[in-house]
């Protein structure tokens, strides 16, 4: 079995946005079991969505770069090429699985490669990755926020406790929180505006909406996803509303 300690660089949103935070890097390290880096993958990712210029100034990527780079499905197409057939995959943080269950959604992309054996390295050391690296006395090697460099710092503490790759504790992706999680806070301010404009919003009139509508269809959500969003839609207009409302809320 072969570990790939992965980290993913993203088209962050400084501010709300109904757009993805997608992915724009991929970085990753093989090591094989006795600890020994194999070999290492790295590959920009052009966008689908407006590139957030605050992203690119955090990363040190710039928008020409990644105008000129191949599609999500392409190279997902080769860094499943270069985990091969038996691995497990491994982040510092949960976020990195999360994100990438989501854009493989958006894209189309089927999700079987993502094996269930997923670790998160934050759960075994304390603090940041520069944190971590310095209390066992190591140092950063190459650019933070780089994804290939700040994943072969990753796999530099993973050689420092190899047993965490018998942890069974595994990330699981949660499909509701990958369906909901892009609009949760788009239902508050809906909500909240509503509220502020002495309106009662319904369920009928959310899923009218503009954004609601670019978001299912960015997220290519099912009829039954869709009524994810409605159930959490309920939840927070019974919170602002109160109980007493809920057969307004489904007019």
């Amino acid at each position: 079995m072969n570990y790939i300690v992965i980290d993913l660089e993203f088209n962050g949103r400084q501010h709300y946005d109904i757009y993805p935070m997608e992915i724009i890097e991929i970085g990753a390290v093989k090591l094989n079991e006795q600890m020994e880096i194999i070999e290492t993958f790295q590959s920009f990712i052009r966008p689908k969505f407006p590139l957030n210029r605050f992203a690119l100034q955090f990363c040190g990527i710039t928008k020409e770069t990644l105008l000129k780079s191949i599609p999500f499905e392409a190279v997902i197409k080769k860094f499943k090429k270069f985990c091969d057939t038996d691995y497990k995959l491994i982040s510092w943080g949960a976020s990195d699985f999360f994100t990438l269950m989501v854009d493989c959604k958006v894209n189309h992309v089927h999700t079987e490669w993502i094996t269930t054996q997923l670790l998160d390295l934050t759960r075994h050391f304390d603090g940041g990755l520069q944190q971590a690296l310095e209390d066992h006395g190591l140092q950063f090697i190459g650019q933070s926020h780089s994804a290939l460099d700040d994943a072969l710092n990753a796999a530099l503490l993973l050689k420092l406790k190899p047993g965490i790759v018998s942890d069974i504790n595994y990330f699981t992706p949660d499909p509701v929180k990958i369906c909901t999680g892009g609009i949760k806070k788009w239902i508050l301010m809906s909500l909240d505006n509503a509220i502020v404009n002495d309106q009662m919003l319904s369920w009928d009139d959310f899923l009218k909406d503009r954004n609601s509508q670019k978001y299912i269809a960015i997220m290519n959500l099912a009829d039954h996803e869709i009524r994810m969003v409605q159930n959490l839609f309920m939840k927070f207009a019974q919170m602002k509303y109160g109980r007493k409302t809920k057969k307004i809320l489904y007019a």
